[in-house]
Formats: structure tokens, sequence, C-alpha cells
């Protein structure tokens, strides 16, 4: 069990509902206004910021993996509203371009996420996908496209593409162990074609290819797809008019929809949180925990993390902090403002019904750690050389951002997580 879980399942407090609202901000934290500042900035004393690229062009989505294998920690790729893919690697005490090659240099259309997973096993390191349109911009209609780049295990290393055209724009993408049947990792895509698709990857002495796996699954749903997360035994999507809705395996392994909330705004991203539970943003401002009900469905608990007063493009959950007693959830926003919300999982005992059966929930405490000078449009983790744990964003500024904490590991990375 990882020290995620254990925090989620320690001894409960005995605490009053009341302590389950959200504390004030940490102390050393410096006050955000209200409008971005002229620069990237930071908030709170106890974390840094390094800016990895400035650009010129909206950054659109940005994720960490092990692109290169033969160097320590993570890097960093960017996608964005020209349809460019940008990679990072870490240099020194700061970060340099990587060399992705000709396949990965040719723009199509917008990008508007990317994620890092290993999908081919017999290609080194992760692979790289990206989703948005198959050509023009987001708003333009037309057809999606999921672009996924990998390393060419038959030849000299360089990156090679494979790609799937859908019917329209595709805005959410996650991987992860989806259909057991099969060896590996899948990818599931989503957006604004009215059904999730499930996709492998295949790598062969021809190529890459991407195999469409959907026929055997029932993958309809309503509203557009906005951000999407693996869960036990199936997937979540976050959807535009305001529905989370899952999809679970049933017998004979064929996923289909178990159930759906209404969570009355629209959703834009999400992320699994420990205990088998989602954590999820909208464009209300509402930085949410839904937990699962007692017939397994997201129809359990809903704790509120955070309220913004404009759209949060940010779900991530992460040890951030070990030294705090709780787990982290981070999120960030069109306010510039990178938050960061640490949960302490608690007993509720009800203070005007001493009778009442008492409840596991959270309380929590929030700061604001760093800011960008404009709109922040997604935000990530990743494990950087020098750095630990690090969040990176990316927004309408054009720039790629690392927040840090101060004093986190800076010498040279010995182990990678697998």
């Amino acid at each position: 069990m990882d020290r995620l879980s254990r925090l989620l399942l320690s001894t409960p407090l005995a605490l009053a509902v009341a302590a389950c609202q959200a504390t004030p901000s940490g102390p050393g934290e410096a006050t955000a206004g209200p409008e971005p500042l002229s620069i990237p900035a930071v908030l709170d004393a106890g974390w840094g910021l390094s800016t990895v690229f400035q650009g010129d062009a909206r950054i659109n989505g940005v994720a960490c993996g092990e692109l290169d294998p033969d160097s320590p920690g993570e890097e960093i790729v960017a996608v964005d509203q020209r349809g460019a893919v940008r990679a990072f690697r870490r240099a020194g005490e700061g970060f340099e371009p990587m060399d992705l090659g000709a396949a990965v240099a040719r723009n199509m259309g917008e990008l508007v996420q990317v994620i890092c997973a290993d999908l081919v096993p017999s290609a080194p390191g992760d692979e790289i996908i990206a989703v948005g349109m198959f050509e023009g911009g987001e708003d333009d209609g037309g057809r999606g496209i999921v672009r996924v780049f990998a390393r060419d295990p038959m030849a000299s290393g360089g990156w090679v593409e494979a790609h799937q055209v859908t019917p329209a724009l595709v805005h959410a993408v996650a991987a992860g162990d989806v259909d057991p049947s099969r060896p590996g990792h899948e990818l599931v895509v989503a957006g604004y074609f009215g059904a999730a698709r499930l996709l492998g990857l295949v790598a062969t002495e021809e190529g890459l290819s991407v195999e469409d796996l959907s026929a055997a699954h029932d993958l309809d749903h309503q509203g557009n797809a906005k951000g999407a997360c693996t869960t036990t035994g199936g997937f979540a999507l976050a959807c535009d008019d305001g529905g989370l809705v899952e999809f679970t395996r049933g017998q004979g392994g064929a996923l289909s929809v178990h159930g759906r909330r209404d969570l009355g705004a629209t959703l834009a991203r999400i992320a699994p949180f420990p205990g088998d539970g989602v954590v999820v943003c909208d464009n209300a401002g509402l930085l949410r925990l839904i937990e699962r009900g007692a017939g397994g469905q997201l129809n359990g608990p809903v704790t509120g993390l955070e309220r913004a007063d404009n759209r949060l493009r940010g779900a991530v959950v992460a040890d951030l902090v070990p030294e705090d007693k709780g787990v982290e959830v981070a999120t960030a926003g069109y306010d510039g403002v990178i938050r960061v919300v640490t949960l302490e999982n608690v007993e509720i005992r009800w203070v005007d019904n001493p009778e009442r059966p008492a409840r596991s929930g959270f309380t929590s405490s929030k700061r604001s750690v760093a800011r960008d000078s404009a709109k922040l449009h997604h935000l990530t983790i990743g494990e950087i050389d020098g750095l630990g744990l690090c969040l990176v964003s990316c927004g309408y500024s054009g720039s790629v951002l690392v927040v840090h904490r101060v004093g986190a590991s800076r010498g040279p990375m010995t182990s990678q997580e697998p």
C-alpha cells in the first residue's frame, strides 16, 4: 500500500461537522489580487517557480513522462493551439528543448490535451499521446484526431507517429489497464462525437499502428467529454452538460455506463482519488471530491475543496507536501492561480444529533502557491530531476511553468518510478 492510501485509511479524528470547512490559507502566503500579474510569480514562501518555455501561442496541455530513459527524472511535453508538440528535459538548473524529429514536428490541427504513458512495452520509455483537431481550431468544427508518438523499437530509436481520426474534436484522454483481457495498457479517448473510444497501440516490423477496440463495448454517452480518467474497473468522463459518467466492465468484460451524476456545471478536468472516488473541477470555479455510494457508483458524499471566481482547469491528486498529514489536491484556472488543498481523513460526528452514527469525511486547508500572467488551461505533476515532485502548468500566456517545493530534493535522482 502506498503512502497516499495509508494516509486516507489512517485512524479517524473525532471532529465536529464544522471542522470540515476549509481553513484559512497557509502561513507565508501572499495575497493574490483579482487581476493577473504581468509576470509569473510565487505566492507562498515555501514554493519556487521555474519557466520552462515561453511562446507566443496558447499552450493547451502539458504532461510529464519518461521520454528519455537515459536521463534522470521525467521530461515535460506541451501542446498548443497551433498543433505544435514540444518536449523539454532538465539541463543544469534549467531546461532545454528535446529534438523529437520530423514526425513530431509536423503540425496538424489544434491540440488540446496530452498525456504520457507506456503503451508499447517494446519501445523505450513512454509514448506521447496528443488529442485535438485533425485540422483547424477547436471551435472550427470538423474531424478530430488522436496522435501517438513512440520511439521506433525496430530502428534507431527515432520517434514515429500513428494516428486515429475521429468524427469530431477529441478533448479527453486517459491511459490504463482498461481491458484486462488484452496485454498492456489501453487509451480512452472521448470528445464531441457522443461515444468514447478504447484504443490499443501495436508495434510491428511495419511500424506503429492504432487498434480500435471499441466494437466490443457500449461507449455511448450524453454531453461532450472534456476530461477522462481511469477508475477501478473502467473509466470516468467529465462532460460539458454537467454529467459525471462512469463506464465499468460487466459480465463478459464489456464496458458500459455504470452511472451518471449531474453536477450542475460544465465539467472540465478529472482525476482518480485514492479510496476509489474522483476529483473534478468545472466552469463554475468549483473543485469537488466525489465519493462512491453504497451501490459502488459515484453518487456518494461530495466534498467542496475550492471555489474560485472563474473557471478551473486543474485536477491533480498527489503527495505534494510529504511532511503534512494529508493528501494534496491541486488545481489551477482562469484567474491564473495555482492552488494546493491538503485533505485529512476524519470522522464526522453530528453535533446536533449525538446518537446519529459518525461517518468518514475530510477536513481541508488550502493555499495559493503561484500564478501565471494569464489564464491557466491545464495542470499536471512530474518528478523533475533536482526538484522532486513538481506541479507543471500552462495556459494563455504561452508559458510552461514548473512549481516546486523550496528545499525539495536537488541531487541527481537514483531511481525512477515504475
